[in-house]
């Protein structure tokens, strides 16, 4: 399945009519998910029937929607593979989106978890800022979205290379992006795929934005001791010495994988005032037959929000949200043939 971004406007609304209303619900799961506690026993007693929906978004995009038994909900569109919402079992939204996001299918969706992809910036001007995943229009992989054994419900997205990439980034590509959810928590993978004899590297980072009641009495935890670049100062590398990051003006910090406790899992806890809000956890493993051109990689968090510096399509709205991002981003990942790498990010309510 491809990437539609070479398509016209009009071509990447006119989707077959049978994929905006077709639910991926296996029957054959029902009573074993309605009927069993197993690991949401602790989890709202009001059972729910899980589903998978293709529903018609904002400004008329397809949007997908996940429900697990437990009644834990997120929303995905097609366009970016942009999740928006991610709702607890008790209804409480973990994710930030601005009432400022156009929806029109050309502009990225400012907030929820947008893709980067190939680059984090814009260190090539001849592509947008933050690649273009983003913006382009994914396929559903119908086959492998469906409630799985384990109770979960999982969607998986894809998109590759097309006309349109090439004129911005000459390489032949795939990306898969799997999205499981449950009742204690939201898993989302993104794998990159070079399986021909063309080398290239790239960035990738999952741009998570949390929801907070106000920025000002929001931290940070589990970074002390790591190093970060601070591209909020020129990109100066320091060393995380508080034991919450409190974000009170400016701040775009990249903490490297490798120091401090970012190692091969790096976590950090999302806080605000006293309370905890979010845990997020991630990883990146590739495939055992695939050759790269360095040892894998271990993911980099990004903590990031601009204050007053914010775009038009976010404004004020800075003070209810936080970045808080994995990613594989403070030095390009080298890809030879073969080569199967997959990013991942689990997002834990507290």
């Amino acid at each position: 399945m491809g990437c539609c971004c070479g398509k016209s406007e009009e071509e990447k609304m006119m989707m077959d009519e049978r994929n905006l209303t077709r639910q991926f619900l296996d029957p054959a799961h029902d009573a074993e998910v309605d009927g069993g506690r197993g690991d949401d026993s602790m989890m709202s007693t009001a059972q729910c029937e899980p589903r998978i929906e293709t529903l018609t978004g904002k400004g008329g995009l397809p949007m997908i929607r996940l429900t697990h038994s437990s009644g834990s909900t997120c929303e995905v569109y097609l366009f970016g593979a942009t999740i928006t919402s991610y709702c607890t079992p008790q209804g409480k939204e973990v994710l930030f989106v601005s009432g400022r996001s156009q929806f029109n299918g050309k502009k990225a969706i400012r907030g929820g978890v947008p893709i980067v992809f190939p680059q984090f910036g814009q260190p090539d001007k001849a592509m947008p800022s933050h690649g273009f995943a983003r913006i382009a229009h994914w396929s559903v992989d119908t086959k492998n979205s469906a409630i799985q054994p384990d109770r979960s419900v999982q969607v998986v997205l894809t998109m590759r290379d097309s006309a349109e990439t090439f004129k911005m980034w000459p390489h032949e590509f795939e990306l898969e992006y799997r999205i499981s959810l449950t009742g204690r928590s939201l898993q989302t993978a993104l794998t990159v795929l070079n399986d021909k004899l063309d080398a290239w590297s790239f960035e990738c980072l999952l741009h998570t934005y949390f929801k907070v009641d106000d920025i000002r009495s929001v931290g940070v935890a589990g970074l002390q001791g790591a190093e970060y670049l601070d591209k909020a100062n020129g990109g100066e590398r320091k060393k995380e010495k508080a034991k919450l990051v409190e974000p009170r003006n400016f701040t775009d910090r990249v903490y490297v994988a490798g120091t401090g406790a970012l190692q091969s899992m790096a976590s950090a806890e999302i806080m605000s005032g006293n309370e905890p809000v979010a845990k997020v956890e991630c990883t990146c493993s590739r495939a055992a037959n695939a050759t790269w051109g360095t040892p894998t990689p271990s993911p980099d968090l990004v903590v990031w929000n601009p204050f007053e510096q914010a775009p038009g399509d976010l404004g004020d709205e800075y003070e209810k949200m936080v970045c808080v991002e994995p990613g594989l981003v403070s030095r390009p990942v080298e890809s030879l043939v073969n080569g199967r790498l997959t990013l991942t990010q689990t997002i834990i309510p507290l």
